[in-house]
């Protein structure tokens, strides 16, 4: 006697589950772990089971990917509403804040997109576009705190770019190997972030 067939939460649910299995063994132990295998060992099922729910791993990888990024745009939105009325000034701080505490507590996935973003099936034109995408939202908050004043005139894309560049640098090197100090990376973040506000309000 055949099963009987999922209905469509029941298989939205199960995506999800594995999605949320797949971002704990990223989280807790690196891309490298990240396999098909590892997920359905995990979640205690075959691992041509998974095969029902996602074409292959790659797919489940830009299904992750997608997902993450989503929560990331919400949040994004929800900054430049803040902005619209809130001091420019704090929640661009904030804002810059907010990718050195991902960076931080979220250290593997932070190498996932930052220095092995084709580990995640990402493609380098999904790539540019996430990093022109990221780069816009600054942008847009800088505008708004150059006109009203409080940033100095400049290209904002510039500006924007100009400003991820410095908060991910001590990040890039923390995580392609090149500084293999926390602590020196913890203060030189601390700098950047003055520096970066420094620029924007000279």
């Amino acid at each position: 006697m055949s099963r009987p067939k999922k209905s469509e939460v029941e298989l939205q649910a199960m995506r999800q589950q594995i999605l949320d299995t797949a971002l704990a063994i990223l989280q807790e132990e690196g891309p490298q772990s990240l396999t098909s295998r590892a997920i359905a060992e995990r979640m205690g099922i075959a691992h041509m089971s998974l095969y029902t729910y996602f074409d292959n791993q790659a797919a489940i990888l830009r299904a992750l990917q997608e997902r993450e990024m989503a929560k990331f745009r919400a949040q994004q939105l929800a900054t430049e509403q803040r902005a619209e009325t809130e001091d420019i000034v704090r929640v661009v701080r904030e804002a810059l804040e907010f990718f050195i505490t991902f960076a931080r507590q979220n250290p593997n996935l932070y190498h996932l997109a930052w220095v092995m973003p084709e580990v995640g099936a990402e493609s380098l034109e999904q790539n540019r576009q996430r990093m022109q995408g990221t780069v816009g939202y600054l942008a847009r908050l800088f505008r708004l705190g150059m006109d009203r004043g409080s940033f100095k005139r400049r290209d904002p894309f510039l500006a924007a770019a100009t400003v991820l560049g410095m908060v991910n640098t001590p990040f890039f090197l923390f995580h392609s190997g090149r500084m293999v100090d926390p602590d020196l990376r913890d203060r030189m973040v601390a700098e950047v972030l003055a520096a970066a506000l420094g620029y924007l309000k000279a």
